[in-house]
């Protein structure tokens, strides 16, 4: 599996990197760790003398060269990718030739991020590869009780061969939980098993089906079910309830306390 870990450095792009090198080991393969650098704005001082323009232009070689060697220092053995120019455009581009992509989150910081979305929250609603979230709280351990929250809608279904996957590898168990929100009729269990069946017979013991009535919104009935069975990871197809950013997932990304997978 090729792996694309886009950082900025912060404490969540440390968390989310332990995770990629986690999956990494875990699933086999590459991983890329792309950081984009902003271009910054030229100081009217750089062009009062060609003196001044060769200062500036040196520092910037440097900063650059001081970036390049950061991002060497955090995995030796991964591809080490500098760019300049607009993150979420050039991680999309990367994404392109990658499986998996796992970034950190910070969160909603600014009015800006609450009205159209933090970055992770951006990639998540372009990318076509699943998206691994951590955010600065999130608690990383062994992946023993994996959680996918399905729709019964192709993407989480997809997102159920992913978790299937990990859980095969770590040796872990699987729920598979489909939550029936105030006054919806809720899904036949047979659907939920013939998802199931698509697996191998012996591996179908690892993986349990539940439906789960709420008597509040959805996202609440989830994060409480994981909380309360030690849940180690969660994977959910990328809903789309509202018109930038489906509620649920970004409401689930925001307050996880484990890793998030959204897979389109």
């Amino acid at each position: 599996m090729k792996i694309l870990h886009p950082t900025d450095f912060s404490p969540a792009s440390y968390k989310a990197l332990e995770l990629a090198q986690h999956l990494r080991g875990l699933l086999g393969g590459s991983l890329t760790i792309l950081h984009v650098a902003e271009p910054r704005y030229a100081s009217p001082a750089q062009f009062f003398s060609s003196e001044n323009e060769k200062i500036f232009q040196q520092a910037d070689r440097e900063w650059h060269q001081a970036l390049a060697q950061q991002l060497q220092g955090l995995d030796p053995s991964a591809q080490a990718v500098l760019e300049a120019g607009k993150p979420i455009p050039r991680v999309l581009h990367h994404a392109a030739e990658h499986d998996l992509l796992v970034m950190g989150t910070h969160g909603e910081d600014s009015l800006k991020d609450r009205l159209i979305g933090t970055t992770a929250e951006r990639v998540i609603a372009q990318a076509e590869r699943p998206v691994a979230v951590v955010g600065r709280d999130t608690q990383l351990r062994r992946f023993s009780h994996l959680l996918v929250a399905t729709a019964l809608a192709d993407p989480s279904e997809r997102a159920l061969g992913l978790a299937y996957e990990i859980a095969l590898r770590s040796d872990g168990n699987l729920t598979l939980l489909h939550v029936v929100e105030p006054g919806a009729v809720g899904a036949d269990p047979a659907r939920l098993h013939t998802l199931v069946s698509y697996f191998p017979g012996e591996a179908r013991e690892r993986v349990q089906v539940e439906v789960l009535p709420s008597s509040g919104p959805p996202e609440e009935a989830l994060l409480d079910y994981a909380e309360r069975h030690g849940v180690s990871a969660l994977f959910m197809g990328r809903s789309r309830g509202s018109r930038m950013f489906g509620s649920v997932t970004r409401s689930v990304l925001n307050r996880a306390r484990v890793p998030v997978f959204v897979h389109p």
